[in-house]
């Protein structure tokens, strides 16, 4: 992932100079020994004078490469700190051993290790320490930084962001904290550990001590940070997070947004790519299944408590929090690290918002390669919680980094270059789990990519950090977040589009590029073969605890696609409108008008069935044609509350309980057909063209049903026969059958209609005569038409 962000990185430091070490004045104190004890010395070294200050530098090289990278840049810079006066005190503690002082041989009074051997390593009252430590800088610290050599120009101007930081306190809270944190690392003891490791280094460098020649392994002290380290790290953090993205909105704010970006599509001369325009080359009803997925996302929609949202909302509603979060957890991964006694977990990521769609129109086709989507939303943004702790036994504390923006709209082309073949191939087993659904289409996919990605935003209303850090140190985020947004957030808010589609829109390309690859290798995976029995409908469509619950296994062998599309049609059932019906009736209504143009009917125009038939029986010799023809089926959104369709049931792994009801309310479920009769022979000649008709009103039915599918057959399941019925009943089990046809030896076995019960009000038969020759069919219209035909 990390290659779509830059191919190398280079950071340098060299040169590093140090200036006004001359200026040491007095007080001047060096080894001084404190009159109240044998092994303490003092030191005291104040350093500047009123024309020179001291001033240390450094050459820092920054290198971010890459061709394609859009965050490649080439900077040197001379980073300078001045400090007008310096004043270090230091108290030393160190223990000499008087013998080896005393037969000291002179030849190695100027080696330097050979003073160090004479202390021995840490013990009780003994050894050497830096029990006090200090530092005072007067004046403050003076950063300031010159370009060398940069590739971004914006860099030039890195003195204004530093003023602007010191007039808020940065400055002067970093030096503070800083200085403090020194002092306790000089008196910590870490730093005697690794004091007693140079003793033992110079003890084996000295000639005359006996353990010359000897290096042991010095197994000090690790270090071990302090509360007040981190939380400074994390008040630094804040400030270097925004001072970049000041950098970086400095850098686009005259930058315009690119405009009709081509990619490179590669593809192989002999694939057969998906047109998005014309989906019916995948399946006859796509693009209806497309235009209205995209008309139900994108359209308003009322939920349980009256109110109109989007589609897309109501849909992710099931998805979301109380708060309106959608939360990826992540403990369970083990992002983090440990180090000096600092714990960090990710624990979760949330997004903020998706409950907040204004515009939702996607998928929209330019060409037969390219989706353009638009989105809008009132509020987007992203929470990050994470468990710290500082301490070998203390309690972890949660950390939650929050980003919230206002008014957001999102504008992003999508390029894909989808190969049928190798999508058809695909088997379901590979896809039972939605967690490899993403890799294993990008598998299926030659080339893809972002011609387009530019995010606009009305305001940025939170950028905050809470828990573990102290009070202090919020109010001093809370205090440079509050200037950063006065000064500087209205040119971020206009940076944010050139941002996002000049170099934001390049990293998700490439990151697209690499999920890809990831796709292509063993991200999508090869359907479970230790599976060969009969798939567990329990198993299939329900949780884990309820499957348990009803005597499934309950340990999820299918995965959780079709436990999830279960989980939809099961809220679709459930869910009814003002009047107590089934919203479901508001769906078949919309397919329906698209089949038919009317609301609840499904047309099939033109001749289904035609029949000649001869006929030749006890002297009567004739030709018969039978047609059947325009059959209607009418108000099929006329369904009453409850349906149950597919319902696992208690200790039968294969059978699933049905109960509907249709034709509730004034209006019947109706189906007619056009009947052609034409007959002509001996003294025979029949000529009738009729309308017949059926109308049942409130028809209740309830249906046990057994199927046994196949576990490995149905995993194994490619997705190109996923609309030919012939390929899914063979997934079912072949019951074994006599010579006459019928079954043997267990009878419920393949698919099985186990019960049937239906009831209904009222049926009516209608007859309409268009051109009918037989005066019986006249007095059989007058007749099924009447009280006494109904009863």
């Amino acid at each position: 992932i990390w290659r779509a962000f830059a191919q190398n990185l280079r950071l340098k430091l060299s040169d590093f100079r140090l200036a006004g070490v001359d200026t040491l004045r007095e007080p001047f104190q060096l080894l001084k020994p404190r009159s109240s004890s044998a092994h303490l010395l003092e030191n005291k070294l104040s350093f500047g004078i009123d024309d020179q200050a001291v001033d240390a530098s450094v050459q820092l090289e920054l290198v971010v490469g890459g061709d394609q990278s859009p965050l490649a840049t080439n900077n040197v810079m001379d980073l300078h700190i001045g400090v007008p006066s310096i004043e270090v005190l230091a108290v030393l503690f160190a223990t000499v051993s008087e013998s080896r002082f005393m037969q000291m041989p002179l030849r190695d009074v100027l080696n330097f290790h050979c003073w160090l051997s004479m202390i021995p390593q840490s013990a009780l009252n003994v050894g050497a320490a830096i029990p006090v430590f200090d530092m005072l800088l007067g004046g403050g610290m003076l950063p300031k930084t010159s370009c060398v050599s940069c590739s971004n120009g914006m860099l030039n101007d890195l003195n204004t962001i530093i003023d602007f930081l010191n007039a808020n306190d940065f400055i002067d809270i970093i030096q503070s904290r800083g200085l403090s944190i020194l002092s306790d690392l000089m008196q910590s003891d870490f730093m005697r550990g690794k004091i007693d490791g140079q003793l033992s280094k110079s003890a084996a460098q000295c000639p005359s001590d006996p353990k010359f020649g000897i290096l042991l392994e010095q197994i000090g002290t690790p270090y071990r940070a302090t509360r007040d380290l981190v939380d400074t790290i994390i008040y630094a953090g804040m400030v270097v997070v925004e001072t970049i993205t000041i950098i970086y909105a400095q850098k686009h704010t005259s930058v315009a947004p690119p405009v009709n970006i081509t990619l490179d599509m590669l593809v192989p001369d002999d694939a057969q790519l998906i047109d998005l325009t014309d989906l019916s080359s995948v399946a006859s009803w796509a693009d209806m299944a497309l235009a209205e997925g995209k008309s139900y996302l994108g359209g308003m929609v009322e939920t349980d408590n009256g109110d109109n949202v989007l589609g897309i909302s109501s849909l992710l509603s099931s998805v979301l929090d109380d708060d309106g979060l959608m939360t990826f957890p992540l403990a369970d991964q083990n992002h983090g690290f440990e180090a000096g006694g600092v714990k960090l977990l990710l624990v979760d990521v949330s997004l903020v918002g998706l409950d907040s769609f204004e515009v939702f129109d996607v998928l929209n086709t330019t060409d037969p390669n390219t989706f353009s989507n638009k989105i809008k939303l009132e509020t987007i943004g992203v929470n990050l919680k994470m468990e710290l702790s500082v301490g070998e036994n203390a309690d972890p504390e949660m950390v939650t980094v929050a980003l919230t923006m206002k008014d957001v709209e999102i504008d992003v082309g999508l390029g894909v270059a989808m190969d049928q073949d190798l999508l058809g191939s695909l088997r379901l087993g590979s896809i039972i789990n939605t967690s490899h659904i993403f890799f294993c289409i990008l598998s299926a996919i030659h080339s893809a990519g972002l011609s387009e990605f530019m995010m606009q935003i009305g305001d940025i209303s939170e950028f905050s950090i809470s828990g573990f850090i102290s009070d202090e140190t919020n109010k001093q985020i809370q205090s440079i977040t509050k200037a950063v947004f006065t000064n500087y957030k209205q040119m971020i808010v206009d940076a944010i589009p050139a941002f996002t589609s000049t170099t934001i829109r390049p990293i998700l390309h490439e990151i697209l590029q690499v999920l890809m690859d990831m796709g292509k290798g063993s991200q999508c995976p090869e359907p479970d073969n230790s599976l060969e029995g009969l798939v567990d409908i329990r198993d299939l469509f329900l949780s884990e605890s309820r499957a348990l619950a009803l005597l499934g296994r309950g340990n999820s062998p299918y995965g959780d696609l079709f436990r999830s599309l279960y989980s939809v049609l099961d809220r679709m059932m459930s869910a009814t409108d003002e009047n107590g019906m089934p919203e479901m009736n508001s769906l078949i209504a919309t397919l329906t008008e698209r089949q038919s143009n009317v609301e609840g009917d499904i047309h099939f125009r033109g001749d289904l069935f035609s029949q000649n038939i001869d006929v030749a029986l006890n002297g009567l010799n004739a030709k018969i044609d039978i047609a059947l023809s325009d059959l209607r089926i009418s108000n099929i959104d006329s369904l009453g509350a409850p349906i149950k369709l597919l319902q696992p049931m208690m200790g039968e792994s294969s059978a699933v309980n049905n109960s509907v009801s249709i034709g509730v309310g004034e209006d019947a479920l109706r189906t007619s057909f056009t009947l052609k009769v034409n007959g002509e022979g001996d003294e025979v000649q029949v000529n009738n063209e009729l309308e017949l008709g059926i109308s049942l009103k409130s028809m209740d039915m309830m249906l046990e049903l057994i199927a046994e599918v196949q576990e490995y057959q149905f995993l194994h399941f490619p997705l190109k026969d996923l609309l030919n019925m012939d390929c899914w009943l063979s997934t079912v089990v072949t019951p074994i059958l006599d010579k006459y046809g019928m079954r043997v030896d267990e009878a419920d076995s393949g698919i099985v209609l186990r019960e049937l019960a239906w009831a209904v009000a009222e049926a009516r038969i209608d007859l309409n005569c268009i051109a009918c020759s037989s005066p019986l069919l006249l007095d059989m219209t007058s007749y099924v038409s009447s009280q006494q035909g109904i009863d």
